[in-house]
């Protein structure tokens, strides 16, 4: 499979989580979606316009590779982590350093390449629970610190991202999580959401130490 834009433009769902190269994936996700904010209009009156940012840190915890879901990784630094995937990190790496981790998330390198798709909104359904974060019906969302969800059905299964308010921030959110057929509370309000533009972050180079990975034999 040639990973490029055009993958990520037209990607269906359809790919064997272990066929994945998680050096291409992690550079064509820094390449094309992470380390950009996304501008949107909604129907919403009270929150005309929000602002998705996502950045590199963002994406080792939608793979499932944080602390509490990857116990051998050799840091828990985001970053750090995210620059091992771009070099010489491999899927046999995380399989070995946690071999339940992929049974537990694979699906979620899938929902990973579907991000470009979810946040350019194509094909998917958006919803707010701020009419329901504050009741009962709303607890994992309050919980969780939810505002927002983006569904997105692909090769039978579903993929949503879950927005969580950035601090200090009226209306800017990032990508809190990336759940696999997880059931939309039917009382979340769909509403309409169009891109409008995207802008590059721009951040200045930071030196990041770069940790190898050494596996026993």
């Amino acid at each position: 499979m040639n990973f490029s834009l055009a993958l990520l433009q037209t990607f269906d769902g359809n790919i064997q989580p272990s066929q994945i190269n998680i050096a291409q994936l992690a550079n064509l996700i820094e390449a094309y979606v992470s380390q950009y904010k996304y501008f949107y209009k909604t129907s919403l009156k009270e929150c005309p316009e929000i602002i998705i940012e996502v950045t590199n840190a963002n994406i080792p915890h939608l793979l499932g590779l944080s602390k509490n879901h990857h116990y051998g990784l050799p840091t828990y630094s985001a970053n750090t982590i995210f620059e091992g995937l771009k070099n010489d990190w491999t899927l046999d790496n995380l399989i070995k350093g946690d071999q339940f981790w992929f049974a537990e998330n694979q699906d979620k390198m899938v929902g990973v390449l579907l991000l470009y798709q979810i946040f350019h909104i194509q094909d998917c359904k958006v919803y707010s629970t701020k009419h329901i974060i504050h009741q009962e019906l709303g607890n994992r969302y309050s919980r969780d610190n939810i505002y927002f969800i983006i569904f997105r059905l692909s090769d039978n299964r579903s993929y949503s991202v879950e927005l969580s308010p950035i601090k200090n921030s009226e209306n800017a959110y990032f990508p809190r999580s990336l759940k696999i057929n997880d059931n939309v509370v039917e009382s979340c309000e769909e509403i309409s959401v169009q891109l409008i533009k995207q802008e590059r972050i721009q951040t200045k180079k930071a030196t990041i130490k770069k940790i190898g990975w050494k596996l026993d034999d």
